[in-house]
């Protein structure tokens, strides 16, 4: 399979030949300032101005275009949201969320990286007081890799769930002997009904659970620092109806990892599952994992079980280096590997296993990845990597999972 349109290389990051241009937008005065005293000996950062409300900021961006915003989230006339959907419509800029009343792994912090944030920032967990020179060697950090950002507009009236094939009066039904995709209106039959393959002629039963979910391939993807904004570009674009299931690794914190899942299935068609020992595997849905978990495949009934163990042996490959080897030598080429944003030393060697199984490896675009080391060392590693943003990815995908889904077998 080959995305000659959405493929599109690009060079490993170069530090800024000139100074980053930054634009602050809170409304306390005290923080702007605490922000200035920190970038003022910064050469290779430039604060241009800052703002105390969401009005004042998108005035400024215009004035200005920065090439960096740190965006208050709670914010008077304008709030930073608003601000936000606003900005990412007509002027996008890499834009950094504070926010003094929603803890970082909320659904308002996510809100913020739908709508086009690139990262986010809970003012109570940053400035502690107990470290100030690491908080400020983090903010520092964070505006520079936000200036490598490549940020795309979007619009926040279609920013949910994909567009679907299927109507909610169609249930899709595969045939089980030739594997043709029929597509029936529920209202012209009784659950119970039979009729014909459009393709072979066999009868086939309608029912309640007649909404495909036999597996036809698997889809992998390894998240670090960053991802989160890469998953809630990729995830929702899926369709229910798909035979695919994806499998999500994100190195971060559990219980993060856990509410990012619940938020994701809330905005997202397809099934989102936050992953646990024994589940089997099904098409049309997602299954997150933790980088703490380690998870393999393994055939069970004619399908596909997910278990997660705690061999010392295994804890010591990487967590998504182990969900990748295991999927690649069942699933052979119906597995995709995609490594999204990460620093994490993870991922390469399943990225390899995967490539010798023929199976799909895809690196998201750098100029997409907050933190680019993972892409990084794949790309050097396996020059034959399709590389492409979350729109390419998702259309690379949508293209593999129709061509494995006509020779579809079980395990």
């Amino acid at each position: 399979m080959k995305g000659e349109n959405l493929v599109t290389p690009k060079a490993f990051h170069v530090a800024p030949s000139s100074p980053i241009k930054l634009l602050i937008a809170d409304d306390s005065w005290v923080f702007r300032r605490i922000l200035r005293d920190v970038f003022k000996k910064m050469q290779h950062i430039q604060i241009l101005d800052d703002a105390a409300n969401g009005i004042e900021a998108l005035e400024q961006i215009i004035k200005y275009r920065p090439d960096v915003l740190i965006l208050d989230m709670e914010m008077p006339i304008m709030d930073g949201i608003t601000t936000l959907q606003h900005l990412m419509i007509h002027t996008p800029t890499p834009t950094i969320m504070f926010s003094s009343l929603s803890p970082d792994g909320t659904p308002r912090s996510f809100d913020a990286l739908k709508y086009g944030a690139i990262d986010f920032i809970a003012k109570a967990s940053f400035f502690k007081g107990s470290d100030m020179a690491a908080d400020n060697e983090l903010i520092i950090k964070k505006v520079m890799q936000a200036a490598t950002i490549t940020v795309k507009a979007i619009d926040p009236m279609q920013s949910g769930m994909g567009q679907c094939e299927i109507s909610e009066t169609e249930q899709l039904v595969f045939c089980e002997d030739c594997g043709a995709r029929n597509v029936v209106d529920t209202r012209q039959y009784e659950m119970g009904e039979t009729f014909q393959c459009h393709h072979c002629g066999d009868i086939l039963k309608i029912n309640s659970n007649a909404r495909f979910r036999r597996l036809s391939c698997v889809m992998v993807m390894g998240a670090g620092e960053g991802g989160y904004v890469n998953l809630l570009q990729i995830i929702p674009s899926f369709c229910s109806d798909m035979g695919a299931a994806i499998i999500v690794v994100i190195h971060d914190e559990p219980d993060k990892v856990s509410s990012f899942a619940e938020y994701l299935g809330s905005i997202s068609a397809i099934k989102v599952v936050r992953g646990q020992d024994g589940l089997t595997m099904e098409g049309g849905s997602c299954y997150i994992f933790s980088g703490a978990q380690r998870v393999s495949l393994s055939p069970h009934s004619g399908h596909y079980a997910l278990r997660v163990t705690n061999d010392p042996t295994i804890m010591r490959q990487g967590a998504i280096n182990t969900v990748l080897m295991s999927s690649a030598l069942l699933l052979k080429d119906r597995v995709a590997g995609i490594l999204l944003s990460g620093s994490d030393n993870d991922g390469v060697k399943g990225m390899e296993a995967v490539h010798k199984s023929k199976g799909t490896v895809i690196a998201l675009d750098l100029s997409r990845c907050l933190c680019r080391e993972m892409n990084e060392k794949l790309i050097r590693k396996c020059p034959e990597t399709l590389i492409a943003d979350e729109r390419g990815v998702v259309e690379l995908l949508k293209t593999m999972e129709i061509h494995c889904r006509n020779r579809v077998v079980t395990a």
